[in-house]
């Protein structure tokens, strides 16, 4: 946990200081979309194939995502919420970080091997959700060519592709070269991207979409893959990732498509400050 703190903080204070923009998070961002994570998921997806523990994470996080859709959407129409701020509400509940924040803890807890079904469960799972039904609720239309052209998800098909042939030893190298930056580089843009200004706007909705994303979703995710013939390593793993705080991405949907950014942003922020807590909290439950 202290590698993960400290390079949240260390760039949230640079950040402060003057050191760093917000606006320098996008080029750490790029980066690690269209270079680290495809090779990584490009070297998980080599490494694994295509097996049962690949299709049940993914089926598993389907199911955990649009059951807490389904309960947001529920508690959205009690509240009597209009249209924008229901599907705000909806995305900012179910859909996590499970690259940004999902990768460093899924690794700090069970080393490579965690971090490779972490990758399934955000590649199958968190991207193929939000780029689809994600995409629907926000935009109102579906993008194919958003998930076709992906970068971290054509590394994935492409390992799963050349998973019957040995690469050249100085291509392995190079990819465990990249890779091994692709963590620090993910903590330190969140410590940049990091912005609590809006924290005083819609405090019941942000209580709300926390309390689903990030105690809900884990409970159902529990039950959910509990029935699947799962590597113990795969089941603990699916479950952080279904508890991690609002996904980054959603968040840029958000406000790219008018809808209530705000919420998405503090309920990112304030949900990466709980996973300090919450995440030890689920690993040591599932330990026991």
């Amino acid at each position: 946990m202290v590698e993960i703190f400290l390079t949240i903080g260390t760039a949230y204070i640079l950040k402060k200081a003057g050191v760093f923009s917000q606006d320098n998070s996008r080029v750490l961002v790029n980066y690690v979309l269209y270079f680290a994570l495809p090779l990584m998921s490009f070297k998980a997806a080599h490494g694994l194939g295509f097996s049962k523990e690949v299709f049940y994470v993914g089926l598993g996080a389907w199911k955990v995502i649009l059951l807490s859709l389904f309960f947001s959407y529920i508690v959205g129409r009690l509240l009597k919420l209009d249209s924008g701020n229901l599907r705000s509400l909806m995305v900012t509940s179910s859909f996590g970080n499970t690259a940004f924040l999902g990768y460093p803890y899924s690794f700090s807890y069970y080393g490579e091997e965690g971090l490779r079904f972490a990758i399934i469960y955000d590649n199958v799972g968190s991207f193929l959700a939000i780029s689809s039904i994600g995409f629907l609720i926000i935009s109102g239309k579906l993008s194919l060519k958003s998930i076709l052209l992906f970068p971290p998800f054509l590394g994935l098909i492409l390992g799963f592709f050349l998973r019957g042939y040995q690469l050249p030893a100085f291509l392995e190298r190079f990819i465990d070269f990249s890779v091994a930056s692709l963590l620090p580089v993910i903590l330190f843009s969140l410590g940049l991207s990091l912005d609590f200004s809006t924290l005083k706007k819609d405090r019941t909705l942000l209580v709300i979409a926390i309390v689903i994303k990030m105690l809900l979703s884990p409970l159902i995710a529990l039950l959910v893959f509990k029935i699947y013939p799962l590597d113990p390593i795969a089941y603990k793993v699916s479950i952080l990732q279904s508890g991690m705080p609002t996904m980054i991405t959603a968040s840029i949907l958000l406000l790219k498509y008018g809808l209530n950014h705000n919420l998405a942003f503090a309920s990112a922020g304030i949900g990466i400050l709980l996973s300090f807590v919450l995440m030890p909290l689920w690993f040591f439950l599932l330990s026991v």
